[in-house]
C-alpha cells in the first residue's frame, strides 16, 4: 500500500470544502474552470439539496479570500471564519485613514491581508486594509516596510505610500512578524500611531501603548495605570518615569488637534522618550511583570507554540514543504 501525500490529501480536502461552501453560501453556479476538488465539494453539496443562499460582503470575502489562498497553496487556519471577518471590519482604512469602500475596484477598496508574511493566513495575523496599501505591503517583509517609513527611498515601491502610512503599516505588521519566541527579543520600539487589529498578536510595549492610549486621557484613567504599573517599578527611579510617561500621555492626549487621532501621540519624540526612559529603567524582571500586568489589564491571552501551530511557519504559511526554520517552541507574548 502506498503511503498518503498528505500536503497533497491536506490540499484535495481544502478544495472540497471550498466547493461545498460555494453551493451552500452563494448563488454561483458551478464553474467549468474550477479545479476537480471544488467541483467535487460543489457537487456534493448539491445533491444534499436545500435552498441556496444569497451572501452577504463578508460571506464573500471569506469564499474569496480562501480560494485565492487555496490556488496559491497557502493555508488558512480554521479561525479564519465569517464571523472573525465580522470583528475585523472597519469603516475607515487604519493606513490610510480614508474611508473603506466595497465592491467598487477602487484603491479604497477593503481588503485583508496577512501581516507576517512568511504565516498562514489565521485570525491572529490579519488586518483589514484598502486595496491600495495591500497592492503596496504585497510580499514586502516588516524590516523593508520599516525602511521605507524611516530612511528616504526613491523608486516605485518606496513611492506608493508617505513615510507615515509606511509607520502605521509597520506597526500593524510589528507583533505578528516577531511572535516567536526566538524573534520577540529583536522587536524594535515602535509609536502606535496606528490602532491594531482586534485578534492580532501584539508585543508586551504595544499593549503598554495601547493601554495608555485609551486610557491616559482621563485623570482617574492616568493614576489607575500608575497603580497598577507601579507593581513592576522595584525602585524610585523607575516610578518617577512611570508617572512621567503618564503625564506625558495625558498632555498629548489634551493637546490632540482636531485632524489627529489618539495614536498620532506616539509620533511626538517626547512621548516615545518618555515611554521608553520607563521601558530601560526595569530589570528583564521587572519588565516580565509590567509585561503580565499590560496582558492582564487587556484581557489578552499569550502567544505559545501551539497558538502559532496554525501559521504554519516552518513552510512559511505554504501546504507544501518549504525551506525555511522551524518556529520557536517558546512562549511569552500576550495576544488580545
Amino acid at each position: 500500500m502506498e503511503p498518503i501525500d498528505e500536503w497533497a490529501f491536506s490540499t484535495t480536502e481544502a478544495g472540497r470544502e471550498l466547493g461545498h461552501d460555494y453551493c451552500r453560501l452563494s448563488r454561483l453556479p458551478m464553474q467549468a474552470a474550477w479545479p476537480t476538488p471544488l467541483k467535487e465539494g460543489f457537487a456534493a453539496a448539491a445533491a444534499q439539496g436545500g435552498s441556496r443562499h444569497t451572501p452577504d460582503r463578508f460571506e464573500r470575502k471569506w469564499l474569496q479570500l480562501r480560494y485565492s489562498a487555496w490556488q496559491r497553496r497557502r493555508v488558512v487556519a480554521a479561525d479564519v471564519t465569517v464571523e472573525l471577518l465580522r470583528q475585523l471590519d472597519l469603516t475607515h482604512c487604519p493606513i490610510t485613514r480614508e474611508p473603506l469602500t466595497h465592491g467598487r475596484g477602487a484603491d479604497t477598496d477593503w481588503s485583508i491581508d496577512r501581516l507576517n508574511n512568511d504565516g498562514a493566513y489565521a485570525a491572529a495575523n490579519l488586518a483589514v486594509m484598502s486595496t491600495r496599501v495591500n497592492r503596496a505591503k504585497a510580499a514586502l517583509s516588516f524590516d523593508e516596510v520599516l525602511r521605507f517609513a524611516t530612511v528616504s527611498h526613491d523608486g516605485p515601491a518606496a513611492a506608493a505610500l508617505p513615510a507615515t502610512q509606511w509607520m502605521r503599516l509597520a506597526v500593524l505588521m510589528l507583533g505578528p512578524s516577531f511572535a516567536t519566541a526566538d524573534r520577540h527579543r529583536l522587536a524594535p520600539a515602535l509609536p502606535l500611531c496606528a490602532p491594531l487589529p482586534v485578534h492580532s498578536v501584539r508585543l508586551a510595549l504595544q499593549q503598554v501603548q495601547r493601554l495608555f492610549t485609551v486610557q491616559a486621557g482621563r485623570p482617574a484613567g492616568k493614576n489607575a495605570l500608575v497603580r497598577d504599573f507601579r507593581r513592576a517599578c522595584r525602585g524610585e527611579a523607575s516610578q518617577q518615569l512611570l508617572r512621567r510617561l503618564a503625564d506625558a500621555v495625558h498632555q498629548a492626549l489634551k493637546q490632540l488637534g482636531p485632524a489627529e487621532q489618539c495614536w498620532d501621540i506616539w509620533l511626538q519624540p517626547a512621548v516615545m522618550t518618555a515611554l521608553v526612559q520607563w521601558r530601560e529603567s526595569l530589570g528583564e524582571r521587572e519588565w516580565a511583570e509590567a509585561a503580565r500586568i499590560a496582558g492582564q489589564l487587556a484581557g489578552g491571552l499569550r502567544v505559545t507554540a501551539a497558538s502559532l501551530s496554525p501559521w504554519h511557519l516552518a513552510t512559511r504559511g505554504y501546504r507544501q514543504p518549504t525551506i525555511a526554520p522551524p518556529p520557536s517552541t517558546s512562549t511569552v507574548l500576550p495576544v488580545e
